[in-house]
């Protein structure tokens, strides 16, 4: 479990977090959600150690995240980030592979390579392995960089869950590797790990989020299950737009539209 308490942080008066606590089981997604400059992708940071916290805890398999050694976190915990500023001309392959860096003894494995073959296959760019990764779109360089981090987290241990962290994810992406993407994700969730991403479409957070994270102006204004904290009212207030939640007659989940 992913359990984060009272955090607290502070730069400026324009950049702070204040009091957020919210917790993710093993087979749960939670989509931390809110206006730009809500604080969400220094929630994150914070959560996964790349940021010190002012004060407050953040607990990994019931540990303190800072009493992990990278290295031995490495092996079960990856972060997606928005941006990837690779750029040294390696192999699609390559790259992927090192996802699973953290778990070489001296040099991959047969089980390194049947990883990364899996995952390749998965996010369905098997077919680019080869290719220079400069010469990708975004949104190519983008699934590039799911499959690391999946490789990364794909592990033989079972008694603890491992854990994925992403900066929107759906970030470059066309409509169906957004689904792709998040359903992957979801996917990796419901195998007994935990996922935390930040998302801006509200649409792809109710159909995925488990839990949500609400944030405005780095205050947290609610954490839950979708349908108890994306309310009308709720995500009016934090995007300061009127927004209306409804039901299609074809779908299996609400959607959010502007009342403009």
């Amino acid at each position: 479990m992913l359990n984060v308490q009272n955090i607290h942080f502070r730069i400026s008066q324009a950049l702070s977090l204040s009091d957020i606590s919210f917790d993710v089981a093993a087979g749960e997604m939670a989509v931390i959600l809110g206006a730009n400059g809500a604080g969400k992708s220094t929630l994150l940071n914070i959560v996964t150690g790349s940021v010190k916290m002012n004060s407050g805890s953040v607990l990994i398999n019931k540990l303190p995240i800072q009493y992990w050694k990278s290295k031995d976190l490495a092996t079960f915990a990856a972060v997606m980030q928005q941006q990837n500023q690779l750029q040294l001309p390696f192999r699609v392959y390559d790259v992927v592979m090192m996802g699973r860096y953290p778990h070489f003894k001296r040099k991959e494995t047969a089980d390194d390579a049947a990883i990364v073959g899996e995952v390749l296959e998965k996010t369905g760019i098997r077919h680019l392995k080869d290719r220079n990764y400069l010469t990708l779109s975004g949104g190519e360089q983008q699934r590039v960089h799911l499959a690391r981090v999946l490789a990364q987290v794909s592990s033989t241990r079972s008694e603890e869950p491992c854990y994925l962290f992403m900066d929107e994810p759906s970030n470059n992406l066309d409509i169906r590797h957004q689904h792709s993407a998040l359903r992957i994700a979801k996917s990796f969730a419901r195998e007994g790990n935990c996922v935390l991403a930040v998302l801006h479409d509200l649409n792809l957070a109710l159909q995925y989020a488990d839990k949500i994270v609400l944030l405005k102006n780095g205050k947290m204004k609610g954490f839950g299950a979708p349908a108890d904290i994306m309310t009308e009212d709720s995500i009016s207030e934090v995007y300061d737009l009127p927004l209306s939640i409804f039901h299609p007659p074809m779908g299996k989940h609400p959607m959010v539209m502007p009342l403009v």
